[in-house]
């Protein structure tokens, strides 16, 4: 009979991340997809040079004696013949991964046919979630690593390793490996956003580029995006046919709302063209680096792109007899840091953000009739080098009263600009533009500073600024009419301190738009 074998790997992060350089990153990525991945099915396999390929492995020692099931998103099913051959696989590829990366967690689980023989109608469901049963039962059992890096006497580098002692041939031997790495990660993962973007973006793997003037913001927008209810889907998938066209139809809509909406936003804002650094995208994953005036209005448009490609797809009924839905949706996360902050910390921070979108997406109800709302976004201006950035508290208490900080995360797909205390992404855009418009109001710079600290100092002292300041409080407060009450009366909506109260909490509308407002591109401007 038949055995399943499943390959994957554990601690992905820990290993992409240890490095501090973000072309190491990326190479590490790559190690991780040829040792997991079948890149036969793009095209990669004649390309991996010293790195172990699990493909090429299986041509090598097996021949014929297996088949690809399955293979992305960093893990792979594969069926050999017999056990015997399954069982020589899982023996020999673990030492040779061992060998090579003794830093990296690879777990293969087996199930064999018999197992499942009975149950032919969902035979491959079954096997599947086995395999990955069986696979999370390793990751259980594993011991935690402790390494010891330095003895304390030696100098040591900038990731808290001892200093190496390198010949000069071994330092040639080096920069010749470099710059074979560099050279697979651009055939890997840049080409293929060159071939598509053309003159829309420059690709860069250095941060360095992001560095502006002495007069300009050195800062970057580090997205995370991640697909909704995916997980719920896998599940619904019974044969592993199903599978393949699934997770294909998924790459390329995600893929194409990279490439569209870039496209777009670079027409829009009327560029030479756009900085990007892709560092992940794969099916539902996609990690990007752009220059932080861009970030937010990108992460939004990809998302939006997502909705509208998945309507539109020849391959929808790839994935739509899995859920209940007109479209796919995702929430995004965006960490704007300056360029030198420490590149894995600012990934997590934005891949938390993109989290806490998700979140939202529970509290939410949609009624009857009305369009989902589960595509969110998130975002947090990290100044400090120590601060995670998003460790906060949303609102503070006085008394029986609550003053809530912030609107976001915003809702991305929403018909009304307020709905169950959630606020509208558009709305919020609308309020950005029309500030930065000096055609349609004419509010000081220096005032919209002060503001913005006098939320922090309380609703009393808040109100009593905006009383001093009669004529932009008016300016104001009709553009929060106009906006996010949709030109009718809102009862939640306090418009003459652009506050929306519910209950007992205080919401600042403003003071997310103030906050972000510098980390906008101005379009009047340009």
């Amino acid at each position: 009979m038949a055995v399943y074998v499943y390959i994957d790997v554990s601690q992905k992060q820990e290993y992409i991340y240890k490095n501090s350089k973000l072309i190491d990153n990326l190479y590490n990525s790559f190690i991780i997809k040829s040792i997991t991945e079948n890149l036969h099915e793009n095209n990669m396999s004649s390309e991996s040079g010293n790195i172990i390929s699990l493909c090429n492995y299986l041509e090598k020692e097996f021949n014929n004696k297996y088949r690809f099931i399955y293979s992305g998103g960093g893990n792979s099913i594969i069926r050999f013949e017999d056990l015997e051959n399954a069982t020589k696989f899982v023996k020999g590829y673990s030492f040779e991964i061992l060998k090579n990366y003794p830093d990296l967690e690879l777990y293969i689980s087996l199930v064999d046919e018999k197992e499942v023989q009975v149950y032919e109608n969902n035979k491959d469901m079954l096997i599947r979630e086995l395999l990955i049963q069986r696979s999370d039962e390793l990751k259980d059992k594993r011991k935690s690593k402790f390494k010891r890096w330095t003895y304390g006497i030696e100098k040591i580098e900038e990731n808290g390793r001892a200093i190496e002692i390198v010949s000069e041939n071994q330092m040639r031997q080096r920069k010749q490996k470099k710059s074979s790495e560099e050279r697979l990660v651009r055939k890997y993962l840049f080409n293929k956003f060159e071939d598509k973007l053309n003159d829309t973006a420059i690709i860069t793997k250095e941060l360095y580029k992001y560095k502006k003037d002495e007069n300009g913001k050195s800062y970057i927008g580090v997205i995370s995006i991640d697909g909704n209810k995916m997980g719920e889907m896998v599940k619904k998938i019974t044969n592993f046919e199903e599978l393949r066209k699934f997770s294909r139809a998924i790459d390329e809509i995600y893929f194409s709302a990279i490439v569209k909406a870039l496209k777009e936003y670079k027409e829009k804002i009327n560029a030479t063209s756009l900085l990007l650094t892709p560092v992940l995208q794969a099916g539902d994953d996609i990690c990007l680096i752009v220059e932080a005036e861009h970030a937010i209005e990108i992460t939004a448009n990809i998302i939006k792109k997502i909705e509208q490609i998945s309507q539109d797809s020849n391959n929808k009924s790839d994935w739509n007899k899995f859920i209940e839905a007109d479209y796919l949706t995702a929430c995004g996360g965006v960490a704007i840091v300056r360029y030198t902050y420490p590149f894995f910390e600012s990934i997590k921070i934005a891949e938390k953000l993109c989290h806490r979108a998700k979140e939202v997406t529970y509290l939410v109800e949609t009624r009857s009739g009305q369009r989902q709302r589960n595509s969110f976004i998130d975002w947090e201006i990290v100044q400090s080098h120590v601060n995670t950035g998003i460790e906060y508290e949303t609102y503070i208490k006085h008394n029986n009263l609550k003053e809530n900080y912030h609107i976001k995360p915003l809702c991305i797909d929403q018909n009304e600009p307020v709905e169950d205390n959630i606020f509208r992404y558009d709305d919020f855009y609308n309020m950005i533009r029309k500030i930065q418009s000096e055609k349609e109001i004419n509010i000081s710079t220096s005032f919209l500073e002060e503001l913005k600290k006098q939320i922090y100092n309380g609703i009393n002292q808040y109100k009593l600024f905006l009383d001093m300041n009669k004529k932009e409080k008016g300016s104001l407060g009709g553009l929060i009419m106009a906006i996010f009450g949709d030109g009718k009366s809102e009862k939640n909506v306090c418009y003459e301190y652009m506050l929306y109260c519910d209950k007992s909490t205080y919401t600042y509308i403003l003071n997310d738009v103030l906050e972000t407002l510098p980390f906008m591109i101005n379009l009047e401007a340009n």
